[in-house]
């Protein structure tokens, strides 16, 4: 048996992989975990805010990254409509126009404004705002676009913000842009020290760490990001003084939906990692095993087997 264990096909390895990460993805299937203190400072954050209120939030990842930071980007877009407050949303990476429209257009315009999914009453944990009415476009929530130019941009941001951004995407793409001065979420906002909070998505350059060194830190601002795991370690120095919360990778995705009683592509990710890597740790477990006791049971030759020099 130890043989044949031994000497095993492995793609039956792969097969058995492979179950295990099909599984969790058809199968709602959740190990317990809780939210780490700076998921939890930054959904408190969130919680905090006063309907009307007026928070920015910068979509700044590419396709490549979406598996990890979208998930938190979805989780907060419904948290930040379940509070009501207005929503400005930009980018820095010329990829991202495309992933913030598809936000929008799946939250915003469709699971918010037509009362279905996360936000319907008949639907388990969903908490619909008493006050419920549509977001309008200008009026509640407004797309300002893509704009190059990296740090230069943020640190303008921080000085006159409608200097950087003087028009916003239109309602509908391919439409006319919006003059910054004709759109009323705008009014009273001249700069990043404006909002009442700044959330960012980020997966790299320029990012969190940009908004830190930039204007985080000059103008005292409410800031907390997402990002991949990989720049946890970067930005994990600025929590909690520059930073008030930060979100890493997938697992803070999923502990922030957590919070927010909404799971999603954060949860079912974690879900697949964690069933994944208890397979693997079970296989190394077991060939090592299999290893030590084929060599106890291995047979010994003779102390006199094979002559020795006289």
């Amino acid at each position: 048996m130890l043989e044949k264990l031994a000497t095993l096909d492995r793609r039956w390895l792969f097969l058995v992989m492979a179950i295990a990460i099909i599984v969790p993805l058809l199968v709602p299937v959740s190990l317990p975990f809780e939210a780490s203190p700076p998921v939890r400072a930054t959904y408190d954050a969130v919680e905090a805010l006063r309907p009307g209120q007026t928070v920015l939030l910068s979509i700044d990842y590419d396709p490549a990254a979406r598996p990890e930071v979208e998930p938190w980007a979805r989780a907060v877009l419904r948290h930040l409509l379940r509070r009501r407050v207005k929503i400005v949303m930009m980018t820095l990476w010329d990829k991202a126009p495309p992933i913030v429209r598809s936000l929008i257009n799946e939250i915003v315009l469709g699971e918010y404004n037509q009362r279905r999914g996360y936000f319907a009453p008949d639907q388990p944990g969903g908490r619909l705002a008493q006050d419920y009415a549509p977001y309008r476009y200008g009026e509640d929530y407004v797309f300002l676009g893509y704009k190059d130019g990296k740090e230069i941009v943020i640190a303008g941001m921080g000085q006159n913000l409608r200097q950087m951004f003087p028009v916003a995407e239109a309602e509908r793409e391919g439409g006319d842009k919006i003059p910054v001065a004709r759109i009323p979420v705008l009014s009273g906002i001249s700069s990043l020290r404006d909002f009442a909070l700044i959330l960012e998505a980020s997966a790299g350059f320029p990012g969190a760490k940009e908004y830190v060194q930039q204007v985080v830190t000059r103008y005292r601002l409410r800031f907390a990001a997402a990002t991949t795991a990989v720049s946890v370690t970067d930005l994990s120095p600025y929590y909690p003084e520059q930073m008030l919360g930060l979100i890493g990778g997938m697992r803070g995705s999923a502990e922030y939906e957590q919070l927010v009683e909404a799971p999603g592509l954060g949860t079912s990710g974690l879900n697949v990692l964690t069933f994944g890597q208890i397979f693997v740790i079970l296989a190394i477990v077991l060939g090592n095993v299999i290893f030590f006791l084929q060599r106890r049971l291995r047979p010994r030759s003779s102390p006199g087997a094979g002559g020795g020099v006289g």
